[in-house]
């Protein structure tokens, strides 16, 4: 073992990626002048370029720390396990208004893959359809089918958690009405948008005199393809976080995802035909292994852009945020009480009660950092979490009386959280114990060798 550690640290493309992995962890550590920079003196052109500086070491710090590639690779298998069941649910949908026909005729010419693989996947869709005509699709395959839906939506939700830093996702409740309502409302959408790009192309047909409107009304419908994508991830940005997002940190993110997987999409249709060798060496087997490759990047794209929409609104406050995890155990405590003292005032003056996001705009605190200790000061039952019923956003209410939450007794229990493994104190001497416990509250100072 020890002769194929050493081989492999003499290794040169060893030595260079270790090399890389340092000197970007070691550049990235030392960045915090860039946030330290008065960016009101500065001509806009500089001032824009040091924000894109400034997106893009979170960007590319944040990637690596989130390990976002990952669950790149893990959604690109869970969409390979959902694909026959999703799309058999809006079939189904479809098949029930009748329109499952023109449903599949927009998908063969809307998704440009490889036609075998479409042909294999509508195949499997049919045949999941009459096996639930005959019944055979009740019982374990209906539980198959939510939970492949559920897996699939959830697992989105939690890659967009882990980009906000947000550990609390939606409840279960909450996530088969709204994720259920978007696949039984998408078969609508494929029609209303099918239905408005035929009323186009008509009232285009009616106009052949009118030059100038023709080209534009041309232009419209070769480029609706790639506006509807963009759509559909400034949706995606907006909604799927369990977090408030602003509109304005998801518009151009969306808009350079949406082009970027247009991109990628085009490159795969018309340049899978020159894979001759990959083709050789798979056979007829090569369509799956390309189009699970256009799914890894695709959900990479998806990601990145992301963590680029995080990255517009939690730009100013990084270089705290980026320190939070190093903070003194004095400075995160001070932190917790300035948080505890807020919410108390808060709530004796009978005012709505702080959420992560409001209570970070009063202490001028990330917003991010504030969510993480008030998640920690309610598992020490110091908070309550509340949720207002119109958005469902939580607030945070005192857990015990105002009037009998001093200082030391907040100071005690965040001291004492946790376990203390109280069934391996009895290997210790037990005397020596009690006494390093006492002496730890006394304010007279003691060697630790007199103890």
């Amino acid at each position: 073992m020890t002769s194929i550690f050493l081989r492999k640290k003499q290794n040169p493309a060893y030595k260079f990626t270790a090399f890389f992995f340092y000197l970007t962890r070691d550049s990235m550590r030392n960045l915090d002048y860039i946030w330290n920079i008065n960016d009101q003196k500065l001509t806009p052109f500089k001032r824009w370029r040091l924000r894109m500086i400034k997106r893009g070491i979170i960007v590319t710090e944040c990637i690596m720390k989130n390990n976002l590639m990952s669950y790149a690779s893990a959604l690109t298998y869970n969409c390979m396990l959902a694909a026959v069941p999703v799309l058999a649910i809006i079939f189904a949908i479809a098949k029930g208004f009748g329109f499952d026909s023109f449903l599949e005729e927009r998908i063969r010419n809307s998704i440009e893959i490889n036609p075998e693989i479409l042909n294999t996947i509508l195949g499997f869709v049919d045949s999941y359809l009459q096996h639930t005509k005959s019944g055979v699709f009740l019982g374990v395959g209906l539980v198959f089918l939510l939970y492949t839906l559920l897996s699939l939506t959830t697992n989105i939700e939690t890659a967009f958690n882990t980009i906000w830093f947000v550990k609390s996702s939606r409840n279960i409740y909450k996530k088969i009405t709204d994720y259920i309502s978007v696949f039984i409302l998408l078969p609508f959408v494929i029609i209303i948008v099918s239905g408005l790009n035929m009323a186009l192309m008509t009232f285009k047909s009616l106009l052949p005199d009118y030059e100038y409107l023709n080209n534009t009304l041309g232009t419209i419908l070769h480029r609706s393809p790639v506006l509807l994508i963009c759509i559909a991830f400034i949706l995606l940005y907006k909604l799927m976080p369990n977090t408030h997002v602003k509109f304005k940190n998801v518009v151009i993110p969306g808009i350079v995802a949406g082009i970027a997987f247009y991109v990628i999409q085009y490159l795969y249709v018309h340049y899978q035909i020159k894979l001759s060798s990959y083709n050789a060496i798979y056979g007829s087997f090569a369509a799956l292994p390309l189009f699970m490759l256009l799914l890894q990047i695709s959900w990479s794209i998806c990601l990145i852009g992301g963590q680029l929409c995080y990255a517009n609104q939690c730009m100013e406050n990084y270089a705290f945020e980026r320190q939070s995890y190093d903070l003194s155990r004095r400075y995160r405590d001070t932190i917790c009480l300035l948080l505890m003292s807020k919410i108390c005032k808060r709530f004796a003056s009978g005012n709505t009660a702080y959420s992560a996001r409001t209570l970070a705009n009063d202490t001028q605190l990330p917003e991010t950092v504030v969510r993480i200790l008030l998640e920690e000061l309610t598992n020490m039952q110091l908070l309550v979490e509340t949720h207002n019923e119109a958005d469902s956003v939580s607030q945070y209410l005192p857990a015990i009386d105002i009037h009998r939450m001093t200082l030391k007794m907040v100071v005690k229990r965040m001291d004492s959280f946790g376990s203390e493994a109280t069934s391996h104190t009895w290997k210790m001497n037990a005397p020596e114990w009690e006494r390093l416990r006492t002496l730890r509250y006394n304010e007279k100072d003691t060697l630790l060798i007199d103890v």
